[in-house]
């Protein structure tokens, strides 16, 4: 028997027009943003919108689309759903800012927005959540930016066919911190197919701050076209660290190493945890650490920290694409002892993986080890006592 897992695969472009789509996501209010009254200058500003920077928190800046403002505040938080079309914004002259919010105002259930070329989104003086995020297609790529010694948490789904810039700056601060952190964390891959960036924007030699994101989930960067980690150019620029954990560390991994391209350029470091093994597709992976602008392709072959991009007990396989994760084999035996099952699937050495099954092919929480490290060479074997497994006796039949 041969049992196949597809990858993670879809996602959705949404046209702004047909807005009653978005009530799926949300149970509450869908308040989109108003560019009506965003300031307006000829070219973009040299102060890239500090002028116009519109305040999160003020309902002048906000139409109810739809659904019931459950905060009774004019603006969205909590499960509600921002839309921020800033498009016909053609001098990018605004962006959007929660500094003097209201102190409650720390979540979005779903942000869906376009990119102008502008810091798009600005979050200070708080810790901030956002549940999904969806980047429509355009030009520019939608600017999430953390600003001062902050952390961002993204706990959904990052989807969409547009791209996604993730950056910090550390201006007006006591400094960053490494539990100041931008997360993208949750239990379903992600599924954007845009590009991404991490980008530590703090441009002060003599303040250098680092910055720190943190990929917390399998598929943290879905089928995205490029990934790129770089911070400033220069002596004593902060670096740019993305850590990757062991809850990344099952499937695919945090990158895709059939789609992802991955660039780490100025300060950028990957900071591995232990047992993480981070595959990379051959070919699909280049430095250049000073900033030069001339990017070398790593060859093929595993990694670990005496590399100047690599920090921690992880490692790093740059090699073909992995084939299509596959049980090859499968041995089930029931004598006076209890019930075995022996699996076998195509692996990398050193990757986890869960093993899970089904009743029915919908339900699959339940785990029969939720931490396998793969075998040295292509596959790896093992063997579960389904005694221990009450959820099986009894059955006819289970998927795995």
């Amino acid at each position: 028997m041969t049992t196949k897992f597809p990858k993670n695969g879809i996602s959705f472009a949404v046209a702004l027009s047909s807005l009653s789509i978005f009530s799926q996501y949300a149970p509450a209010a869908i308040f989109e943003f108003n560019i009506a009254n965003a300031g307006e200058s000829v070219g973009k500003p040299t102060d890239d919108g500090q002028t116009f920077q519109q305040q999160w928190g003020t309902a002048a800046n906000w139409k109810l689309v739809s659904g019931e403002d459950d905060g009774n505040n004019g603006y969205p938080d909590g499960a509600d759903t921002a839309i921020i079309n800033r498009s016909a914004l053609a001098n990018n002259s605004t962006r959007l800012t929660e500094e003097s919010s209201p102190v409650s105002l720390v979540s979005v259930g779903k942000v869906i927005g376009t990119g102008t070329g502008n810091q798009d989104i600005v979050l200070k003086m708080r810790a901030f959540t956002f549940g999904e995020v969806e980047c429509l297609e355009s030009p520019e790529p939608f600017h999430i930016r953390a600003e001062r010694d902050r952390s961002i948490t993204i706990s959904g789904v990052i989807s969409g066919p547009g791209s996604l810039l993730l950056s910090r700056s550390g201006g007006f601060s006591d400094g960053v911190d490494e539990d100041e952190l931008i997360t993208i964390t949750g239990d379903t891959p992600n599924t954007i197919t845009g590009k991404i960036r991490l980008f530590n924007q703090n441009n002060k030699a003599d303040e250098p701050q680092p910055s720190y994101w943190v990929a917390d989930k399998e598929g943290a960067f879905g089928q995205a076209s490029m990934l790129t980690l770089e911070g400033r150019a220069g002596a004593g620029r902060g670096i740019a660290s993305l850590r990757i954990t062991g809850n990344a560390a099952f499937g695919e991994g945090a990158i895709d190493d059939n789609a992802t391209t991955v660039f780490i350029g100025a300060k950028g470091v990957l900071s591995l945890d232990r047992g993480v093994n981070e595959a990379i597709g051959e070919g699909l992976l280049f430095t250049d650490l000073e900033g030069t602008g001339i990017y070398s392709e790593v060859p093929i072959g595993t990694y670990d920290n005496n590399e100047a991009w690599i920090i921690g007990e992880g490692t790093v396989t740059v090699g073909a694409p992995s084939a299509e994760l596959t049980i090859t084999a499968v041995d089930y035996a029931t004598n006076a002892e209890g019930t075995t099952l022996s699996l076998t699937w195509n692996s990398r050495p050193g990757r986890l993986y869960a093993v899970r099954f089904s009743p029915d092919l919908k339900d699959w929480d339940f785990d029969l080890d939720d931490g396998v490290v793969g075998d040295d060479g292509e596959t790896t074997t093992t063997q579960f006592d389904l005694t221990n497994f009450p959820e099986i006796s009894g059955r006819t039949r289970a998927l795995f």
